[in-house]
């Protein structure tokens, strides 16, 4: 994928896995479906030549980032795992899961209205917490739509039955957290002007204390202090990267 811009020979793929429709072929009068078990994972080895994915493919996608394993870990073979508590069978059985790409946002609310958190239930605060992520990108023109909320939602649906659904779910944020790293920051870019004001906001956000106004590059981040740990940290380091260099994207 380093070699061309995604979109220019996957958007007829990207259209046909939303919209369902076949894909004419150039030259073959047999026009390709693509199967509903068909999963489409791509890899990018990011360095100076690699161009940040326009909101076309992330909008319709999860960005995994994979960070680098420190030399000492690596040659001392030492190896960290999570410590999995959920259904590892139905992680490794990704079809069990193909039905909730169908549910529509009427399905999902029925669903995740149903799931408690606290005194509140799981649709009510991901709707909140989606809300203010939401406001706060359209200071800086990052705004998200249906299609991203529903696939947010589906993700969430996902996590709970690995959880073996639980009518109440204290983890919740772990999963949520995923989806702000890996749905909402690769869509940031910008100059300092741009977008230092909104970093600040996200940061913030993720903190258990959120009305502090604190400042990514000095705070301490702590797993107690965080309400989003992974994505705190992203933007954290990427507020650095913008003090330093005066633009920022979630790649660099």
């Amino acid at each position: 994928m380093n070699l061309s811009h995604v979109e220019r020979y996957f958007a007829d793929f990207l259209s046909a896995i939303e919209s369902g429709e076949e894909i004419p072929l150039y030259g073959n009068k047999y026009p390709l479906k693509l199967s509903s078990n068909l999963f489409i994972i791509g890899t990018v080895n990011v360095d100076e030549t690699t161009y940040m994915f326009s909101p076309k493919v992330l909008d319709r996608a999860n960005t995994i980032e994979f960070d680098t394993v420190s030399a000492w870990d690596y040659m001392s073979l030492k190896e960290e795992y999570d410590d999995f508590k959920g259904d590892i069978d139905y992680l490794q059985s990704p079809l069990e899961g193909s039905d909730i790409s169908k549910l529509n946002i009427d399905d999902l609310k029925e669903i995740l209205s149903e799931i408690t958190c606290g005194n509140d239930c799981l649709w009510e605060i991901l709707a909140k917490e989606l809300t203010e992520l939401q406001e706060i990108l359209k200071i800086s023109g990052f705004d998200f739509g249906f299609r991203v909320i529903n696939e947010i939602l589906r993700f969430m649906m996902v996590a709970w039955r690995y959880e073996n659904s639980p009518g109440e779910w204290d983890n919740w944020e772990r999963y949520f957290d995923a989806q702000i790293k890996q749905k909402i920051l690769p869509k940031l870019h910008g100059s300092e002007k741009a977008i230092g004001a909104v970093l600040t906001k996200l940061f913030n956000t993720c903190l258990e204390e959120r009305n502090n106004n604190e400042n990514p590059k000095n705070f301490e981040i702590s797993k107690e202090n965080c309400r989003y740990y992974t994505s705190a940290l992203k933007l954290k380091d990427m507020a650095k990267v913008l003090s330093d260099q005066r633009y920022v994207s979630f790649i660099n």
